[in-house]
């Protein structure tokens, strides 16, 4: 002890020692020795020897409680002043405690300091002994505190075997008041609102803010002082293209990089920097801010996904669009083949016979009925587009018998439009009547009635299958509360409806509800819900997508839209019901039927009420056309004209068929009169008997009327034919056919089951047929189809109608070649 004194004796000697300097029991805390400095500024050892030496610094201050911050913001003074005593107290207490208690022996005049040391800064102390009257005064110091080993042999058996030592720095007032501006500098950096951080020229962390450490999850122990690379290991290509650039003396902006965090987590963050270069001009640090790019990666994840959507939404106009072509030119191109044909007949022929006369004037009709048919759908698309505009539709309403409308509605279905064998296939449809005490006539509009009953009917019709049923169900009940109610449904037993369709559930509707089972509401593209849910949304799109690019349905699915805008309009609300087997669509109508006549009769009493019956309407089977000579004896079996069913049947041979009920049986042969001209004996040389056979054509196309025309001019070129109506009764045929028994196939591009492309890829990869020519016939003429068409394998590409001189060369052309002539 007597040493530690004589050290503090010796300091405090003017000139010796300008600091204060304090010895503190390791164990109390207390004060046990201080020299003259100490004693003047802060006050004699007495004021200090009985308390704990750390309670000397003013008690800790929060200004506003508050207001938020770490920890270490709050512990302002006595806190931070004691944390740091303590530190090297304990440390001086564990090394005690390692040597037994027993006092280490010294080199003479020598002490042993400890491994723990401090030094905190600007420590508020309540000083009292710096004025004559000893009143407390407040001062600010920096302190640096360590530890002595004591001389053991002192007689003073109460004298520590060690001391904490503590070098106080009065701070003067012009230091103090920087200190405060340079503590608000610190913290604004340190607790920015954006992450920086300082590199050296060898990428090393110098200084990083406590900003970016909370970003990134390290403690500074972790993060500075280690190179940049152990934090972004994936960008270090560009890391260095970074630091090229700052080199070469340009500042970067907005530069992305993924940083990892402590947990393993990759950010992505934005990094802008600039160089501060030391006064020689050499490379100094990086001035790196860093901000936070998640949201920027959401925008643009969001701006991905509208792009996404916005052309999904241009593929499926434009494959409406194409359907929509695909629908309206085949038509058109069958109308003007048609009128060739017959003007060609009536041209050839200076007297024309009952039978020819028969045909073309049958030919005519069908092409007129088809062209109807065409105007309807255009008619259609039409007033769907200006619904969705916002157009409201002007309505008539009229009283309507309920009886006569379904029967309308039933008797217009026209089975060789909507089925692909041309017949009715087994489908049964009828009208059933339910008459529970209301009127048997309602008022309404009566088009636009009979467009929805056209439209539900015809897709009922389309989606059932062989030997199904479709109902055409009309309910009139007689309410109490003088408000009556039409039910009209539409039920089938096919597949339910076709892919793409939006329904929603739940709602009221006009009227009860008869329904026990769930339904559901009808809802197109817009206005499903104003749903917010991306998945849903995606979903929904999907099945939009699917539905449109589906070619198994005829017609451009404007039906069920066009009818949700129609029964709207009506005054109903459509439904769908899905049925154990089937579906049932259906809607419910207010039957205002002029409560109070003009003379003031009421005429419900006078309207009679809806009888219950049931109506059935069958179709027949494909109609059955044989074509030969007048020399023939085989008779012509000549078409009965049915109203019900004016469209061809399925067409399979130019030659001649025989089609009953669901199955055609195709029969090959050619007639006296459509025999090839005598081969030369050149090309029988070469190609012996094939040579005199007659050029064989497969025409694949879904439309009977153009498959018929086709056949037509085929057969006035001494061609035999074939016909399949989409591409998978092709791939099949040529599958199970002899190899060379069609010399030419003349494939449509857009056919429902299986498109051309899809067949003549089949034909030419998966059987391996590579020489038989395959001409493309299709209403598109954009060189990606064309391209797509070549790419396939397809040998020639025509757009629809393909004129007879080109055909006529087309068959010259391969015949040449089948034969050897060339």
């Amino acid at each position: 002890m007597a040493s530690l004194h004589n050290a503090l004796k010796f300091l405090s000697l003017p000139n010796a020692c300008p600091l204060c300097i304090v010895a503190l029991n390791p164990q109390t805390g207390q004060a046990i020795a201080v020299n003259s400095t100490f004693e003047s500024i802060l006050g004699p050892l007495y004021k200090f020897k009985e308390w704990d030496f750390a309670n000397a610094a003013c008690e800790d201050e929060v200004k506003n409680p508050n207001e938020g911050g770490d920890d270490e913001n709050k512990k302002l003074n006595r806190s931070k002043f004691r944390e740091a005593i303590d530190k090297v107290r304990t440390s001086l207490c564990d090394a005690n405690a390692d040597h037994g208690g027993i006092d280490t022996k010294m080199d003479e005049g020598n002490e042993k300091a400890a491994t723990a040391t401090g030094k905190i800064r600007n420590v508020e102390m309540l000083t009292l002994g710096s004025n004559d009257a000893g009143l407390p005064i407040k001062k600010h110091f920096d302190w640096t505190i360590g530890s002595v080993q004591l001389d053991g042999d002192d007689d003073n058996d109460d004298t520590p075997a060690s001391a904490v030592i503590l070098y106080g720095d009065l701070v003067n007032e012009t230091e103090s008041s920087d200190r405060a501006r340079d503590r608000e500098l610190i913290d604004f950096f340190q607790n920015a609102p954006i992450a920086m951080h300082w590199l050296n020229g060898n990428g090393i962390v110098l200084w990083a803010n406590q900003t970016e450490l909370n970003v990134l999850g390290y403690t500074p122990e972790e993060y500075i002082g280690q190179p940049i690379m152990n934090f972004c290991p994936d960008e270090q290509e560009l890391v260095l293209e970074i630091f090229k650039q700052l080199g070469s003396g340009n500042t970067i902006a907005d530069v992305p990089v993924r940083f990892r965090t402590k947990d393993g987590k990759m950010v992505h963050l934005l990094i802008d920097s600039n160089v501060a270069y030391n006064p020689d001009g050499s490379f100094g640090h990086t001035r790196c801010f860093i901000r936070d790019d998640t949201a920027r990666k959401i925008r643009d994840a969001r701006t991905k996904l509208l792009l996404e959507e916005n052309e999904r939404s241009l593929r499926m106009l434009d494959s409406f669009l194409s359907k929509t072509l695909h629908h309206v030119m085949g038509p058109l191109h069958a109308l003007r083949g048609t009128c060739e044909i017959v003007s060609d007949t009536l041209q050839l022929h200076n007297s024309v016979d009952g039978d020819e006369r028969e045909k073309n004037c049958d030919l005519l009709e069908r092409a007129a009925e088809t062209v109807t048919t065409t105007t309807r759908m255009v008619a259609d698309v039409s007033d769907l587009a200006r619904f969705d505009e916002g157009a409201t539709l002007k309505t008539k309403f009229n009283s309507v018998g309920l009886r006569e409308i379904g029967l309308e509605a039933i008797n217009n279905i026209r089975f060789s439009h909507l089925r692909l064998t041309g017949g009715d296939d087994g489908i049964s449809v009828s009208l059933n009547l339910i008459g529970e005490g209301g009127p048997g006539l309602m008022n309404t509009d009566r088009a636009a009635l009979l467009r929805v009953l056209a439209h539900l009917l015809e897709n009922a019709v389309r989606e059932v299958d062989k030997g199904g049923n479709v109902s055409l169900q009309m309910t009139s009940a007689c309410s109490n509360d003088a408000s009556n109610n039409v039910l009209i449904e539409v039920i089938d037993n096919g597949r339910g409806l076709p892919s793409g369709t939006c329904l929603d559930q739940g709602g009221n509707i006009i009227g009860p509800d008869t329904s026990p089972a769930p339904c559901h509401r009808y809802l197109i593209g817009g206005k499903r819900g104003q749903s917010n849910d991306p998945d849903e949304l995606q979903k929904v799109r999907t099945e939009m997508e699917e539905g449109l690019r589906d070619l198994k349905q005829n017609g451009v699915g404007v039906g069920l839209p066009l009818s949700y805008h129609l029964v709207r309009v009506l005054g109903g609300d459509l439904r769908h019901e899905k049925l154990t087997k089937g579906t049932r669509i259906w809607f419910s109508l207010p039957n205002t039927l002029g409560e109070v006549a003009a003379d003031g009769t009421d005429q419900k009493e006078i309207v009679a009420t809806l009888k219950t019956e049931k109506v059935v309407k069958k179709g027949l089977p494909p109609a059955q056309i044989t074509f030969t000579s007048k020399n023939s004896e085989e008779p012509i079996r000549k078409r009965k004209r049915i109203q019900e069913d004016p469209e061809f049947g399925n067409f399979v041979s130019s030659e001649g068929s025989m089609t009953s009920g669901d199955d055609t049986v195709t029969t090959r042969y050619t007639s006296p009169t459509t025999m090839a001209a005598e081969p030369v004996a050149a090309a029988v040389a070469k190609c012996g008997v094939k040579a005199s056979m007659p050029f064989s054509v497969l025409i694949v196309e879904d439309t009977n009327i153009c498959a018929r025309l086709l056949a037509m001019q085929l057969k006035k070129m001494k061609c035999t034919t074939q016909r399949a109506e989409n591409g998978r009764v092709a791939v099949d045929l040529l599958e199970d056919a002899m190899p060379g028994t069609f010399d030419m196939v003349l494939m449509d591009l857009r056919m429902p089951v299986m498109d051309g492309l899809e067949a003549t890829k089949l034909i030419r990869n998966e059987l391996k047929i590579k020489d038989l020519p395959i001409v493309a016939l299709t209403g598109e003429m954009s060189d990606g189809v064309r391209s797509e068409c070549e790419g396939l394998g397809f040998t020639e590409f025509f757009q629809k109608p393909l004129p007879k001189k080109r055909l006529q060369e087309l068959i010259t052309k391969y015949k040449a070649a089948r034969d050897g002539t060339e």
